[in-house]
């Protein structure tokens, strides 16, 4: 996993522990392709 999908996960890992579901949060995300999705859900855990 590259430095910037690091940053991304912990973005998304903050931001889901404040309420945000993962589906809304992904969708500011438009230029993450399938697999980098797939690889951030492995990350955190998320079964999507």
């Amino acid at each position: 996993m590259n430095i910037l999908l690091k940053i991304v996960c912990q973005v998304i890992a903050r931001r889901k522990a404040s309420g945000e579901t993962f589906e809304e949060i992904i969708k500011e995300y438009p230029r993450m392709t399938a697999e980098d999705v797939a690889q951030v859900e492995k990350e955190l855990n998320i079964n999507a």
